[in-house]
């Protein structure tokens, strides 16, 4: 009988472990008995910090994956531009971190993709700078973005697009992590920031009519686990665990619970296949033409 594998609490450090394992574990780990994970807690609802430590929608399922590894789970909260060093230094066994797929990021990880999701722009309330469609809207504005993001890559190849129309380029403001970026722009440092369609949900519910939602492009991103190049046992175990908490249920509780878009549902989706294991993808090439939405609240 599957042992259940359903998402539990929201403490930094561990879930509790299964009495025996659904799915054998990877060896040479981190540490004994435990899944690593590195994630930046700044992105909810995937991660963000709680009054008990990370939570959201990553932590939760990497929680449940480790249990039906056996194992137990521990976070290592760094900025989003260490992710991948840490990875590639073994202090980590994962990343845990709504990281989009890229063809660069391939490069140097390898993915267990597991949600589809678009980037939008939000501005402060009322969209003052009148932002709407990318990359024109964008000229001589100033954007925040996470440092190491999708976001900072499609900002600076729509930059290339803008001085091909022989328009002025935007100011790319680089921080460590998406609050930032949110406060960048709360403050007036900037006129936008960059986030995901769920980011941009969650911090809409949560900060009421601080800002409005100026566009919407790139709803084609995969997102996924990375884990070190080559190595084919975490790999195949973490895409093991994810398709037995695909089956349990387990994955659409908790896309209800953070209230994320059917249409996000990567086992759902009728470009990607049904399994963890059906093939990473990639994102469309950022200087492909962008849908944008009309400002709103």
């Amino acid at each position: 009988m599957m042992a259940a594998v359903s998402a539990c609490g929201s403490s930094d450090t561990a879930s509790s472990s299964a009495v025996a394992a659904d799915v054998t574990p990877p060896k040479n780990l981190a540490s004994s008995g435990t899944l690593t994970y590195g994630t930046a807690a700044s992105f909810p609802p995937f991660e963000s910090q709680g009054s008990d430590g990370p939570q959201g929608f990553d932590i939760d399922m990497i929680k449940a994956l480790s249990a039906s590894m056996g194992l137990k789970a521990k976070v290592l909260d760094i900025d989003f531009d260490g992710l991948i060093p840490a990875l590639s230094g073994k202090r980590t066994d994962v990343i845990n971190s709504a990281m989009y797929i890229t063809p660069e990021r391939e490069k140097k990880v390898d993915f267990v993709p597991y949600m589809i999701i678009g980037e939008t722009l939000l501005t402060p309330k009322g969209n003052p700078k009148k932002i709407a469609r990318i990359p024109e809207d964008l000229s001589g504005k100033t954007v925040a973005v996470t440092r190491g993001a999708i976001g900072e890559t499609y900002m600076t190849e729509y930059n290339k697009e803008l001085k091909q129309q022989g328009r002025a380029e935007m100011k790319i403001m680089s921080l460590p992590n998406n609050q930032d970026a949110m406060l960048a722009v709360q403050s007036g440092r900037a006129d936008a920031f960059d986030t995901s369609t769920p980011g941009a949900a969650a911090t809409l519910a949560a900060t009421k009519d601080r800002f409005t939602l100026a566009a919407t492009f790139k709803n084609e991103t995969r997102i996924g686990i990375a884990v070190r190049k080559g190595d084919t046992g975490m790999k195949t175990a973490i895409s093991a665990a994810l398709d037995r908490f695909v089956a349990s249920g387990g994955y659409a509780k908790l896309m209800a619970k953070y209230q994320l878009p059917e249409d996000s549902n990567y086992f759902t989706s009728s470009d990607t296949g049904t399994g963890a294991s059906a093939g990473t993808g990639s994102t469309a090439s950022p200087s492909a033409p962008a849908s944008s939405s009309a400002s709103g609240s």
